[in-house]
């Protein structure tokens, strides 16, 4: 077994197989970040509701408040709920009964595309790189880190919100819009966050692994994307 995984492994790291390896990695980690987006969204939705008793549950600004009704609103009808003691489960800006918040598998679904069509960018930027800048001295890895920065990040923090919000169903007026709203906040995560995680990618990661080490930090980077990717 334990020669099996090895050889599948050689296998699918081979420069034969490495593009196939990245790009679906890339978008399954993609998938996955929004899984574990999605799920704290709908625990976060759940802590918003409240425990009372029977009887209309306040709404205002997203969040179900105890203790108070709120003035009538037509605008409002449907977002509050009569209830037993318990919690309250909040969708869409809507408080049900008695369920979790259904899951948007149209969602999961757009960011495992985006990741697909990421994935072969991150192949050959890393392949351009160490093609551009051989070796791993100090110097060297200070210029991979510095053109990572100022060259891929902007373009992946670009091509992900056109992707999503193209996927959305949004223009490209509308998909840029969003992006010029949200880029600079992203961009600044990025600072702050992968010129490390990318020194040490360069230091000490070999070439065909480079993309997979990445893919890992990616994982958790994606969940801060996907909460990005749907914050209104």
């Amino acid at each position: 077994m334990l020669y099996l995984i090895r050889h599948v492994t050689k296998k699918l790291f081979s420069p034969k197989y490495l593009l196939a390896t990245n790009t679906v990695t890339s978008g399954v980690l993609m998938a996955l970040g929004d899984a574990i987006q999605q799920e704290r969204e709908r625990r976060a939705g759940l802590l918003k509701a409240a425990s009372t008793h029977a009887g209309v549950v306040p709404y205002q600004n997203g969040v179900v408040h105890m203790g108070t009704r709120p003035e009538w609103d037509w605008a409002r009808t449907g977002k509050a709920a009569s209830t037993h003691a318990g919690v309250v489960p909040y969708q869409n800006g809507v408080v049900h009964m008695g369920t979790r918040p259904e899951w948007d598998w149209a969602r999961t679904g757009r960011m495992l595309t985006i990741g697909l069509l990421l994935g072969p960018l991150n192949h050959y930027w890393y392949l351009l790189l160490d093609r551009v800048l051989p070796g791993a001295t100090g110097r060297i890895v200070a210029k991979k880190v510095l053109l990572d920065e100022i060259i891929a990040s902007p373009i992946f923090t670009t091509s992900f919100f056109m992707g999503v919000g193209l996927l959305e169903g949004n223009t490209v007026g509308d998909s840029f819009a969003i992006l010029r709203k949200k880029f600079l906040t992203v961009y600044m995560m990025d600072l702050m966050v992968w010129p490390p995680v990318q020194a040490i990618n360069f230091f000490f990661v070999p070439p065909q692994l480079r993309v997979l080490y990445v893919n890992f930090f990616i994982l958790i980077w994606d969940v801060f994307l996907s909460f990005m990717a749907n914050k209104h």
